[in-house]
């Protein structure tokens, strides 16, 4: 399993999502929520959706919660999806 992190490539991520309809989505920052890739809480952030943070995608939730971990991430689970 890999770990694919977009930043200002917004026609990657959504590519990424449309490709792993079953894969998780980590938001970047010093917090971040791990989402389903089918969540809507973040597919409606509009065109810009990794310009202001990047987006950790894996097919595995786990191995995003341990990316969080490694990169400083104080990560939760999104309560949306």
């Amino acid at each position: 399993m890999e770990i694919v992190v977009f930043y200002h490539d917004d026609l990657g991520f959504k590519r990424w999502l449309d490709e792993h309809p079953d894969g998780y989505v980590l938001n970047c920052y010093t917090t971040g929520r791990v989402h389903s890739a089918r969540c809507k809480s973040y597919r409606s952030a509009g065109p810009r959706m990794t310009h202001s943070r990047a987006k950790a995608c894996s097919t595995s939730e786990r191995q995003l919660f341990e990316y969080a971990e490694q990169h400083h991430i104080d990560a939760t689970r999104c309560a949306l999806c």
